[in-house]
């Protein structure tokens, strides 16, 4: 003899098969009896509707073949009660699990493929400094970061360093850092000094001794020099 199911099993059990329109007969009367005078058990079956409701929106049925159950149902033994209920939970189980597969299938079928984000690109402040000594930098500077990226292409033989400075319109130079002899260099830009560097500013290279830099102002002329541009 099978061991009984538990009272809860066999509700759970019997609202999936009321919800999926698997019950006949007596069965069915007894069930909608139930439905109707049992808030709890009609609440189950509720759920069970409500989770299977998507298949509506054009799932397919496919019958089992004729007489399917009630030749599995007959090979039972007739007094074992127990048997029969947890073939009618195994079959509401089975039923209900290829139903949510096919629901998740058509979640992931239909939803629409969300379209990729597009950030704008920030303007960026960039200056080509090029000079008749034979110096030629290019400058690109970050701002989220307050960093000058600046590339030295051609540098003439000197012992001293290149420094950099920055000369708003109509204001004075100030020191920026020395920069590579050859090569790329990032250049932290201090917070008092990110505000100069704005389009029509001009950005300079100067020879100076490495030791002291930065320094108060240059010591010489420039050996190059461009304008800021926005890109």
């Amino acid at each position: 003899m099978a061991e009984s199911l538990r009272p809860e099993e066999e509700e759970i059990a019997l609202a999936a098969e009321l919800a999926l329109g698997l019950l006949e007969g007596e069965d069915l009367a007894a069930a909608r009896r139930r439905q109707l005078a049992d808030p709890a058990f009609a609440a189950a079956v509720e759920r069970w509707a409500l989770d299977l409701a998507p298949l509506a929106l054009g799932g397919v049925d496919v019958p089992a073949p004729a007489g399917l159950w009630a030749r599995i149902e007959a090979r039972l033994p007739g007094e074992d009660h127990a048997a029969v209920v947890a073939l009618r939970r195994w079959r509401a189980t089975a039923i209900a699990t290829s139903a949510a597969a096919a629901v998740l299938l058509a979640i992931l079928l239909l939803r629409p493929v969300p379209e990729p984000v597009v950030l704008p690109q920030a303007p960026a402040l960039v200056a080509q400094i090029t000079g008749t000594a034979g110096a030629t930098f290019a400058a690109r500077y970050d701002a989220d970061q307050g960093l000058l990226h600046v590339r030295t292409d051609e540098m003439p033989a000197s012992r001293r360093a290149p420094e950099l400075w920055v000369i708003p319109a109509g204001g004075k130079p100030v020191s920026l850092g020395l920069v590579a002899r050859q090569g790329a260099l990032d250049v932290a830009v201090a917070p008092a000094h990110r505000a100069l560097l704005a389009r029509g500013a001009t950005l300079a290279v100067t020879m100076e001794e490495p030791a002291t830099a930065p320094h108060a102002g240059p010591s010489g002329p420039p050996v190059a020099a461009g304008k800021i541009t926005i890109i």
